[in-house]
């Protein structure tokens, strides 16, 4: 008995503190929560006060009436949704060639490849502006989507081939000799097998580049024009410059509406996470 309370006296410290992170973590996610239920005179009031009274709903049917949200969204939707299904295909058949497969200059080509993540977008800008531009995608959302399908953006794509090649070199090779013996060829083995054991990772790594697409707005501003055409994060940064303003209440309120399917999507992977970072030996 005395063993246990002394040993309950740092778990209790240390549980104490994992809820004193966490709450310093969602924090500014809850003062959001809070600004866009707020008027624009309490926004700004001192000392401030977190729960609104009362609270002021119509913010979110402001924002909503104030721009075309329901185009913005839908342009959101298609651009991230194809774009992130492109890029996975791309990172899953360039990691499986460099988890499975031999090749000369392999190894080369690997580092050469971790090397580009190092490279920003804004290194990369302007040749990627001259090629779309060459192509004929300017003011077209193929200039959004159809990149992704070679690799999209050098970071994401190195890191993806990274997260993914860690994690079919788990499987054990004596599965693809097995596999082989069968009469199964490597394209079967990798679709047949190495992706439905690989759901957590791609995962995972799917919801990376759903957000990082998600939250673009300089690719969007670069390549396209017409505003029919734009995502839901132009809509948001066009919002504040309409209203001449600075109405916090109702940029939180698109924000939070913006925010929602990254939430919904991290609640579906979330429980893969830690099993797929585990299992790729990134450890954190």
């Amino acid at each position: 008995m005395r063993t246990e309370q002394r040993l309950s006296l740092p778990i209790l410290l240390r549980y104490a503190g994992m809820i004193i992170i966490a709450l310093l973590l969602v924090a500014p996610f809850l003062w959001m929560i809070s600004t866009s239920l707020k008027s624009p005179e309490s926004v700004l009031r001192m000392p401030p006060e977190f729960l609104p009274r009362p609270p002021h709903f119509s913010n979110y049917k402001t924002v909503m009436e104030s721009m075309s949200i329901g185009l913005y969204f839908y342009n959101s939707v298609k651009i991230t949704v194809l774009g992130t299904i492109g890029e996975l295909i791309a990172a899953t058949c360039a990691a499986y060639a460099f988890a499975r497969m031999q090749f000369p200059g392999k190894k080369i080509v690997y580092t050469v490849l971790l090397a580009t993540m190092l490279i920003p977008f804004q290194v990369t800008m302007v040749p990627v502006f001259i090629v779309i531009r060459a192509l004929g995608w300017m003011d077209s959302q193929a200039s959004l989507i159809i990149p992704h399908f070679f690799g999209g953006a050098f970071a994401t794509a190195a890191f993806g081939i990274f997260l993914l090649r860690q994690f079919f070199e788990s499987i054990p090779r004596e599965l693809e000799d097995v596999y082989q013996i069968d009469g199964g060829g490597s394209f079967r083995f990798l679709w047949k097998i190495v992706i439905p054991l690989s759901k957590p990772a791609l995962s995972v790594l799917g919801l990376f580049i759903f957000m990082g697409i998600w939250n673009d707005l300089l690719s969007p501003v670069l390549f396209l024009s017409s505003d029919s055409k734009m995502p839901l994060p132009f809509g948001l940064a066009t919002l504040q410059a309409a209203s001449h303003v600075s109405r916090y209440d109702l940029l939180m309120a698109g924000t939070l509406i913006s925010v929602v399917p990254v939430i919904v999507l991290y609640l579906v992977v979330q429980r893969w996470v830690t099993d797929a970072f585990l299992r790729s030996g990134i450890k954190g």
